[in-house]
């Protein structure tokens, strides 16, 4: 099978090497014990080691694993599944989870009836992510997943190499994605809606907005126009001082509040709030 791995330095092709991968100008990437690639290169990092740090993956795993995302996982499924049935492939199908975190969507997008065994068409599952913490804790969830530590901004892929980049949470770059999708792949983008978290924001501000309607599909004209969009929203309440911290740590929030405010959130052993989740499906513009 051809590799669809591009080398960070030179932009050949990677192939497989006895311990990981090499390209024909010799630049090699080993795997790493936990069976991950760091395709981020030294030059290219903002800090000693960029994206989230361990207490803040630690945080988002505890918090997911509890199940308090899980309809909006299965809405992300229902979406790509959706896609997939109208889809003919006569290979492989290629998954891209860009700013995929500690691995939870990706791994239950495979274990949803969109990814299991048993389609005509097999379907490969790669994650990347700028936190090398992050991808050791996604590497923990699915060893079969292919796992890399890299940018989205400069993706280690060849062009048109997949047939879905799904995009939570993370920031958007649309002409990366649109470079590494074939000409009918799709774009799902998952982004905050205009009540999501209001009951933790309006703890942190006194005077709290809904979020502001989204600019995605303007910041997508000329490469990907709309094909689909669902709204999930729905209430949850929080029963611990742990899950509340939990979550606070999974967000911008934690790092833009004074000690005082951070210590009025953390005396709650409940809270009450709202998870409101767009789901967005792009298709390439043909041109």
């Amino acid at each position: 099978m051809t590799s669809i791995l591009q080398c960070p330095v030179c932009k050949n092709r990677l192939l497989n090497s006895a311990d990981g991968y090499q390209c024909s100008n010799n630049h090699t990437f080993d795997v790493a014990r936990e069976g991950y690639v760091n395709l981020l290169l030294a030059h290219k990092k903002h800090s000693k080691e960029p994206g989230d740090s361990p207490e803040m993956i630690r945080s988002r795993r505890r918090f997911l694993d509890l199940g308090h995302y899980t309809r909006v996982s299965d809405g992300i499924n229902e979406a790509i599944a959706n896609n997939l049935e109208r889809s003919e492939h006569e290979q492989a199908c290629r998954i891209l989870d860009a700013g995929c975190g500690e691995g939870f969507y990706l791994k239950r997008l495979k274990e949803s009836p969109a990814g299991r065994q048993g389609r005509k068409v097999p379907i490969d599952y790669y994650g990347v992510d700028i936190s090398k913490f992050a991808v050791r804790q996604a590497t923990r969830r699915d060893k079969t997943i292919d796992w890399f530590v890299a940018s989205i901004i400069d993706l280690p892929f060849a062009s048109s190499s997949f047939d879905v980049v799904l995009n939570v949470f993370s920031p958007v770059i649309f002409t990366e994605f649109s470079r590494v999708l074939n000409e009918t792949g799709k774009l799902v983008i998952v982004s905050p809606g205009p009540r999501h978290l209001n009951g933790l924001r309006e703890l942190i501000y006194p005077k709290a907005r809904e979020h502001a309607q989204s600019t995605v599909i303007e910041q997508a004209r000329g490469l990907f126009s709309l094909s689909t969009a669902m709204r999930i929203n729905y209430p949850l309440e929080l029963k611990s001082a742990g899950e509340i911290m939990d979550l606070l740590a999974m967000t911008p929030y934690f790092w833009n509040i004074d000690l005082n405010t951070k210590s009025r959130v953390e005396a709650l052993d409940r809270l009450a709030l709202d998870v409101d989740v767009e789901v967005r499906v792009f298709e390439k513009t043909k041109g």
